[in-house]
């Protein structure tokens, strides 16, 4: 082989294509597998660079060849793969087939670094791609060939989106054996176990009475426990090994850590669940009444009684923070004044101090919000302390005392019927009825149910759905949308039991 200058001059350009392209794919691999992408990027441009400078060095034939194979496997591995199929045909095919039909899900969409990397490494790969060949045309390796790789280009990248369309698509597939597996993931032992077990209960009722089906409906119950990072374990194994078809669940934190897997193994994840991220409208739903429904419906009772002033006072936890966070969003939109506010984290045990200074700033009431043990001790040392005028979100439906709260007023799910809650505490004495999960986790596996027996693929029937007549009275979900909202209703604490007032 020979070197001349026009071999030299696109031998630099190639290698400045090369760089450039390098850097966006390390940028686009940080997020991904973190440090180690800096050593991907160290082979990308070193490797080349050395390979080229032998070449010009010796003209050899095995370094041409190696820094070709270098720039092919940019262009494949990381351009056309990464950055093609993996970012622009997600970003810009996948959201426009998404709006057309429901049997495609809303591609994710990841931070503007991310995404601008990819789309990076998909147009360096085009100028690696178009360099490398000049390089290759300046050895006369390749003759009269431009017309044929233009075709193969437009062929593959055609091939590529026919690809992408085929399988980004959600179909119908008839269950094995006639049995559909609904994956059952809660806590049912720690902190959560109450609701984690009045959850189990709920589904189990809901399976029971299913009559007359198409299909063979069974349960694979897991217990998350309390700790996400160690939920993996069970949720992995639901979906590799138990085969399930569906997810229903409980608990923000849990289902922060389902939400990747369900996407990955494109089954639809039901979760009563307030953190409304958890909900992408493509396998992940949320099933609860949102955090601002709560809050515009506190705030409205607050006012009806009078309140102008009221103190917060509630653990720090990302569901309770939600509350507080659209709490305090519709209180200044009415006018309420929030006194003193103040959080905690789990392991308190002494709220005198916490009390005292609320009861400086003189509310009308103390908005109280955590989850147990913490609840209990911080409503029992209100007591004491003399302090009645309690009011919440849910929280008093929890406590294990709710003779503590005797009184208090919050909001929490509506039922459609008092009826459903008598019929699930006469099934199950002494299981305690969360009023805020239990009728969500009961509809969550009728609505599946519902789709394999219409025979249709079942993120497709609850991306397509906008209502259902729940128990909890009519969910409603914005088109596109992966959260399903109900109006809550005010209770309180009377006689030591929760009682619906509206």
């Amino acid at each position: 082989m020979s070197t001349d200058i026009r071999t030299h001059q696109c031998g630099r350009l190639s290698l400045v294509s090369v760089t450039l392209t390098a850097m966006a794919i390390t940028v686009n691999h940080l997020y991904t597998i973190g440090p180690a992408a800096y050593a991907l990027g160290a082979i990308l441009v070193v490797l080349p660079a050395a390979l080229l400078l032998w070449f010009n060095r010796t003209a050899g034939r095995i370094a041409f060849v190696g820094y070709v194979l270098m720039s092919v496997w940019i262009v494949v591995g990381f351009g056309a793969m990464k950055g093609f199929w993996g970012t622009a045909l997600r970003l810009f095919l996948g959201t426009f087939l998404s709006r057309l039909s429901a049997s495609f899900p809303k591609p994710p969409i990841g931070t503007l670094g991310f995404e601008l990397s990819g789309m990076l490494t998909f147009i360096g790969g085009l100028f690696v791609l178009y360099y490398a060949y000049k390089l290759v045309e300046a050895q006369r390796v390749v003759t009269h060939t431009r017309a044929r790789l233009a075709i193969s280009a437009v062929l593959i990248a055609a091939t590529m989106v026919g690809a992408y369309v085929y399988n980004d698509r959600d179909k119908w597939v008839a269950p094995r054996n006639g049995v559909v597996k609904i994956g059952v993931i809660v806590p049912t032992t720690g902190p959560y176990a109450i609701l984690g077990n009045s959850f189990v209960k709920a589904v189990e009722m809901a399976k029971e009475d299913l009559k007359d089906t198409k299909y063979r409906y069974e349960l694979v119950i897991r217990d998350s426990g309390p700790d996400p990072i160690k939920a993996k374990d069970a949720i992995q194994k639901m979906i590799a090994e138990d085969k399930i078809d569906a997810i229903v669940g409980g608990i923000s934190l849990i289902g922060q850590m389902t939400k990747p897997y369900a996407r990955a193994a494109r089954i639809p994840h039901l979760c009563v669940c307030t953190v409304t991220s958890i909900g992408d409208g493509a396998y992940n739903f949320t099933n609860i009444p949102s955090p601002q429904a709560e809050g515009a419906l506190w705030v409205r009772e607050a006012k009806r009684r009078g309140i102008e002033r009221f103190a917060l006072i509630t653990q720090d936890y990302p569901s309770i923070n939600n509350h507080v966070k659209a709490l305090k969003t519709e209180a200044a939109r009415a006018g309420l004044v929030v006194a003193d506010e103040q959080t905690f984290e789990a392991d308190i045990t002494d709220f005198r101090p916490t009390i005292s200074r609320a009861e400086a700033s003189r509310p009308d009431v103390y908005y109280v919000e955590a989850l147990n043990p913490g609840l209990d001790r911080l409503a029992q040392q209100l007591s004491d302390a003399g302090v009645h005028n309690v009011a919440s979100v849910v929280a008093p439906s929890l406590s294990e005392r709710p003779d503590l709260f005797e009184g208090a007023w919050y909001t929490d799910s509506n039922l459609r019927e008092l009826a459903f809650k008598k019929r699930f505490e006469d099934k199950y004495p002494g299981t305690r009825f969360a009023t805020h999960m239990m009728p969500y986790a009961y509809d969550s596996v009728n609505m599946i149910v519902a789709a394999f027996e219409r025979g249709e693929n079942p993120a497709v029937y609850l991306r397509n759905m906008q209502t259902y007549e729940g128990t909890a009275g009519t969910l409603m979900k914005e088109p596109s949308s992966g959260n399903f909202g109900s109006t809550p209703a005010v209770w309180v604490i009377k006689d030591g039991k929760p009682m619906l007032m509206h």
